[in-house]
């Protein structure tokens, strides 16, 4: 089947362009398709006729940090949208409400390792790592960062030695100690003489031992008693359950233990004494504190010092981090080599079933450098490889999962760059962007290689979702040397992705040292609408930029096609005319044609049409003053003036052909 677009040859050569298949500038200009652009900004290609100029950006509120951010992301929480940026000049983190006034709120200092990462947590609220510490936000408590630095996870008994019942202990911490726990030893009776045998019981007779508050009390069976009656003095007993009698919680003095009196029984009988022996089985950690990381607990006769029993503190181990992810109902933190995980459905306990493993592989050149949950699989990013881990179990208080290589030749070292988009993940690597599909990547910016060969390094690289048009696409936003529609200026672009095509996306920014780089982050609405968020500074303020803004006016569009060679490339050529066609809402001159040629541009022709609507002109393509050209195209701008572009179009004259001479 023919294709939409007719373009002819011979005397008067006719390029006509309506396809619009996107953005292809890995080929020479002259190369590429006839229904391809060399470059499409601000304007995306939905299909063939309809290429839609799209909206700009809006500016919210500024906050007085005079760089450019070094890292962002977006969460919510209930009834709320926020996004959480990170200044590593200063080290200054803030939150910022998306949903209600674009107010920031500066939640933590210190994070200049350049190295900060933060994923949501159960549409609670945000957990933060950086080499500096752990932190959670509005999870502990609403509106408030609470760090998560080492904590009691578990005690190791050292000594445990049998006392008299009714002791009086205190509790002691010593050594390298954090605040805020609180344990509590647990004691049971061990063993028991009878000291008085009373009179009135009966064989099988239950007798409790409920003094000093125990959590369950010890039982004594009357195993005998003394004559021949069926009631009478014991003789003998069994002790079938030692109870739980609860330690002390701090140094105030408590007794712990049984005195050895009878405070009830099944029977009728009085009198009954007896000798308990107590001796610690375990201790609870009934808070966990912070920044605990090693130390001793003791429980100590309170008068005398003697210790009844020892116990390590166990610290939970991470307090620190690179990198982190939520998957299989736990949080997974990457430092170094290692990713460490808490205990099922926590987010700051390590003990339990939580634990660690480390990753020795050769192809793991360096360290991990992100976490990134998504499609069943928690992926491990280094440099150069991508590990997938999934089939996370629990057997006899063990944690097991199953780690495949996906490759060990392509990795990421932009951690904002990973994002989700349909069934799959897209990260940026040095060679390109990349779509992940289970434990496939495939590379998919092949056709934008003339953009990513000029990626200008020392920045980071963002990534995210946006709806632009009612598609739904990839984002990558980075600073480029653009040598395709500019002259080499460096400047911070977007370039999007959706159903095979790739056009650009831009809006006004600052140049100088340190201001190109420009965050952004992207984030589902309640409609369930990508909405994509950019932050810059002009080196007084860093400013929230909406992006694709209903607020905003169409944004300033570029267009350029592909080089034609008009089926005769050995034959000089002149422009004659250009065209194009859409949608126009005023009659001005914002829209200019250019002709080009292999190696220079015409002067630019003004658009002037009479109406607006649908509306066509025609212009003169001047391109006369132009010797021995081989291949015509057209550069065309505009900015408000059009809603929709239908076609271009451009008619030439072929002249001699070169290999005569």
């Amino acid at each position: 089947m023919a294709a939409r677009s007719a373009n002819v040859s011979g005397q008067n050569p006719e390029f006509i362009f309506r396809e619009f298949q996107g953005m292809n500038n890995l080929a020479a200009r002259e190369a590429i398709d006839d229904e391809e652009f060399y470059w499409c900004e601000n304007a995306i290609p939905i299909a063939p006729g309809k290429l839609l100029p799209v909206l700009g950006a809006s500016a919210s509120t500024s906050i007085n940090e005079t760089t450019s951010p070094t890292y962002a992301t977006t969460f919510a929480v209930p009834g709320a949208i926020y996004a959480f940026v990170v200044f590593s000049a200063t080290g200054n983190g803030y939150v910022v409400n998306l949903t209600s006034g674009f107010t920031w709120q500066l939640i933590i200092t210190g994070l200049t390792s350049g190295q900060t990462y933060a994923t949501p947590y159960n549409n609670q609220g945000l957990l933060i790592v950086d080499p500096a510490g752990y932190w959670d936000w509005n999870i502990t408590a609403g509106n408030t960062l609470t760090p998560q630095n080492n904590t009691v996870s578990g005690l190791t008994p050292i000594v445990i030695n049998r006392v008299g019942g009714s002791s009086e202990m205190k509790q002691v911490l010593a050594g390298t100690l954090g605040t805020g726990a609180v344990m509590q030893t647990v004691y049971e009776v061990v063993n028991v003489t009878l000291t008085s045998a009373g009179t009135g019981y009966a064989v099988g007779d239950t007798i409790n031992l409920t003094d000093n508050n125990p959590t369950t009390p010890a039982q004594i069976i009357v195993a005998s008693i003394t004559g021949s009656g069926t009631t009478g003095p014991i003789a003998t007993i069994t002790l079938p359950s030692g109870g739980s009698y609860p330690g002390p919680t701090s140094t105030s003095p408590v007794d712990v233990g049984p005195t050895g009196a009878v405070t009830t029984t099944t029977g009728t009988g009085t009198g009954a004494e007896f000798s308990p022996t107590i001796q610690a089985t375990g201790v609870n950690v009934l808070s966990r504190g912070t920044g605990y990381v090693s130390g001793t607990l003791t429980d100590e006769q309170s008068s005398l010092g003697t210790v009844y029993d020892q116990w390590t503190i166990n610290s939970s181990g991470v307090i620190s981090g690179t990198s982190i992810a939520t998957y299989a109902g736990r949080v997974w933190i990457g430092y170094g080599r290692t990713v460490y995980f808490t205990d099922i459905d926590s987010y700051n306990s390590f003990g339990g079933v939580g634990g660690s493993f480390t990753i020795p592989d050769s192809y793991l050149v360096g360290n991990i450098t992100v976490l990134y949950s998504a499609n069943n699989y928690l992926y491990i990013f280094g440099p150069t490889s991508i590990d997938a881990l999934s089939n996370v179990t629990v057997s006899g208080g063990v944690t097991s999962f199953s780690r495949i290589n996906v490759t060990a030749s392509v990795g990421c070292s932009s951690p904002a760059s990973v994002f989700a988009y349909y069934r799959a993940i897209v990260f940026y690597n040095l060679s390109g962007i990349y779509l992940l599909a289970g434990a496939t990547p495939e590379k998919i910016s092949e056709k934008i290689s003339g953009i990513i060969q000029n990626t200008f390094g020392g920045a980071q690289i963002y990534g995210g979702a946006v709806l632009v048009q009612g598609e739904l696409c990839a984002a990558m936003q980075f600073i480029v040397k653009d040598t395709l529609s500019q002259n080499g200026t460096l400047r911070p672009i977007f370039v999007l992705f959706f159903r095979g095509r790739w056009f650009v996306y831009s809006f006004p920014y600052t140049s100088g040292a340190g201001l190109l780089t420009t965050a952004c982050a992207s984030i589902p609405q309640v409609n369930g609408a990508p909405t994509l968020y950019a932050f810059r500074t002009n080196g007084t303020a860093c400013t929230i930029y909406y992006c694709f803004s209903a607020l905003a006016a169409l944004s300033n569009w570029v267009l350029k096609t592909k080089l034609w060679d008009g089926g005769s490339p050995i034959h000089a050529k002149q422009g004659i005319n250009a065209f194009i066609a859409g949608q126009w809402v005023t009659n001005g001159a914002g829209v200019t044609i250019n002709v080009d040629c292999e190696n220079a541009t015409a002067p630019a022709q003004q658009v002037v049409v009479s109406g607006t609507g649908y509306q066509w002109e025609v212009t003169i393509a001047n391109m006369a003053t132009f010797a021995d050209a081989q291949y015509l195209g057209l550069t065309v701008t505009g900015s408000t003036d059009m809603t929709q572009i239908d076609m271009l179009a451009l008619r030439g004259k072929a002249d001699r052909n070169m290999l005569a001479g």
